[in-house]
């Protein structure tokens, strides 16, 4: 079980984790012909430059120097040679490794949005969702940067460095310690540049996913926004989470500003160091003209990918912290586990016995719940708001588990049922209509390859099909982001099809009329003398006008059913219902005087 506080962690990671390559490691496993050629090509590309000094040194101390210039061609075909080789061999290893880096990723994200799209409802109603876009978009970039560029960058650097030391001891051990008489002061302002940036990224990490969140919030919830005259405060608030993100940068900025002179500077005391050093040798008659070039050379070649290393270093440093985020989001587990057992067939019946429940933070929301839903049954829940009937509806859906007590959908206990079989059995009507930014028939089928004749036949039932078919396109009429061209009962009888479409046998309508008008509500009602005679059926209601011929009504007030009957029993008992009846029946009265 994971926690938002997991989710949300931004942890400093050390380049040199353990674990953490362990894992990478594995992920690198499934392309590991890839992955050997790509550090074959590396180990090579980066060795050839490593003989043009020699060549150089060849040439200078032997037909130069003897002024053989005509000696010189064979030389010059050698350094053409290793410069074509070397572009090659560079020009592959970039190939591959992108494609090893881009094969690895979409691994990834795909085996991660798998796990993501199996989580359970407890986890999204607790993680923001901009969190979970900077999972997928920011941390998955930064890895795949690494694979990409960072790490075969990184590893050629390496190679590169234990290289020229290599060709530089064999040349001139004396030169050659001259050279590095200053890579102590380079390794310590390495180390402490290293980890204060290490910190600084993921610091910045962490704002920019704050940002995300920020941003996915105040701008879904724009409509909210606006009617409450809130820009204000939101625009104060997004301008704390970014002016915090710049400081972020400011400061690593700062570090990248002293650490680079810093270590130029160095790079040319080295040089002056090797200049001093290769002058006293040579007048005194113990090194060459060419070996004191060929080393100049070497010296370039060792300091170019030592300045680079550090900032490869804090980039994989970087990008390891967004691995760990990514690999805690990899590691969640659903805090519902799924069931082996599929619902049998034929309309199921609901058994709650003694049901509590309470969710992650909070007061126990229902208290010993018991009733009893029989096959091809319509029940209707009733009660003031908060009464627990949402919650209800939310174990039924298999959302959430009981804590005590035992629910059975069609004599199976909740939590030995097999999610996918309960997913193809039920249908769920909400009162707030999610639509896709595709078609109407899409919407309806949530499926591409759907069957356009049953879309029709199922939007008669409900009366959709007469406005679908003054859309200009008809049932293939793409509908805006979240069904906006659509009025709040045209979306809301979309959602009856939807749930038809599927075939059901357990039909569950969450305040599904609350938000429509008497006239489409007169319309859905008709659709559904039909089809509730057809299937098992939970329908919370906030109009009691719409339960009226339910086989029975379950009166909630704070967390219990403290009645039950049908409409006249109900309201021959004087209770509850009966004063939410004449409550709403004096509203009507009001409506129709005004």
């Amino acid at each position: 079980m994971a926690g938002p506080e997991v989710i949300e962690a931004d942890k400093v990671r050390s380049f040199l984790d353990r674990r953490l390559w362990i894992r990478l490691a594995v992920l690198v496993r499934e392309h590991r012909l890839l992955a050997v050629f790509s550090f074959a090509l590396l180990l090579i590309a980066e060795i050839l430059p490593l003989f043009m000094p020699r060549v150089l040194r060849a040439m200078i101390d032997g037909p130069i120097k003897q002024r053989h210039l005509d000696a010189i061609f064979p030389y010059l075909l050698a350094f053409l040679g290793l410069t074509i080789g070397a572009g090659l061999l560079e020009y592959l290893r970039s190939i591959t490794s992108q494609k090893l880096g881009l094969d690895i990723i979409h691994t990834l994200r795909t085996t991660l949005f798998r796990k993501v799209l199996r989580f359970d409802m407890a986890f999204y109603h607790r993680t923001p969702v901009g969190r979970l876009m900077t999972r997928f978009s920011n941390d998955v970039d930064a890895l795949s940067s690494m694979f990409t560029e960072g790490l075969v960058e990184l590893l050629g650097n390496l190679c590169l460095l234990g290289y020229a030391v290599i060709f530089m001891l064999v040349l001139d051990w004396k030169l050659a310690l001259a050279s590095l008489l200053v890579l102590p002061a380079m390794w310590i302002n390495t180390t402490v540049f290293r980890k204060r940036v290490r910190a600084s990224n993921t610091e910045i990490r962490g704002h920019v996913a704050a940002m995300n969140s920020n941003l996915q919030e105040s701008l879904t919830g724009i409509p909210i926004v606006k009617i409450f005259n809130r820009m204000g405060s939101v625009r104060l608030e997004f301008d704390r989470v970014n002016r915090e993100l710049r400081e972020a940068w400011h400061r690593n900025v700062g570090y990248y500003a002293t650490f680079f002179p810093f270590n130029f500077g160095l790079t040319e005391i080295s040089l002056t160091l090797l200049s001093f050093a290769g002058a006293w040798l040579f007048y005194r008659h113990q090194t060459t003209l060419g070996t004191l070039i060929a080393f100049s050379w070497y010296t370039g070649l060792f300091y170019r990918p030592l300045r680079e290393l550090s900032d490869k270093i804090t980039a994989l440093q970087s990008a390891m912290a967004a691995a760990e985020r990514v690999f805690t989001l990899y590691d969640t587990e659903a805090e519902t586990p799924d069931g082996s057992e599929s619902l049998p067939e034929g309309l199921p019946g609901i058994v709650f016995d003694r049901v509590r429940f309470s969710y992650r933070t909070g007061k126990e929301v229902l208290h010993g719940i018991s009733f009893t839903v029989k096959p091809g049954e319509m029940v209707a829940l009733v009660g003031a708001t908060g009464s627990g009937k949402s919650t209800l509806v939310n174990l039924i859906s298999r959302f959430y588990l009981p804590q005590e007590g035992r629910l059975t959908l069609g004599g199976v206990a909740i939590q030995d049922l097999k999610e996918s079989s309960l997913r193809q059995k039920m249908a769920v009507i909400p009162q707030d209509v999610y639509l896709f930014a595709e078609s109407v028939a899409f919407n309806i089928a949530l499926r591409p390859d759907f069957d356009l004749a049953r879309v029709e036949a199922v939007c008669r039932l409900v009366n959709a099909h007469g406005f679908i078919e003054r859309m200009p396109e008809g049932y293939l009429t793409f509908l805006k982001e979240r069904g906006e061209n659509l009025s709040v009962g045209q979306r809301q009888l979309l959602a009856f099809a939807r749930a038809l479409y599927q075939k059901p046998s357990l039909l569950i309508l969450d305040e599904a009329t609350a938000s429509v008008d008497s006239e489409t509500e007169h319309l859905v009602q008709q659709a559904l003398d039909t089809v509730l005679r057809e299937v098992t059926s939970v329908v919370v209601a906030h109009r009691l006008s719409t339960i009226q011929r339910a086989h029975r009504i379950l009166v909630f007030h704070k967390g219990e059913v403290r009645e039950e009957g049908n409409h006249q029993e109900l309201l021959a008992l004087g209770g509850i219902y009966y004063k939410l009846y004449q409550l709403q029946s004096f509203g009507v009265e009001e409506n129709k005087k005004a």
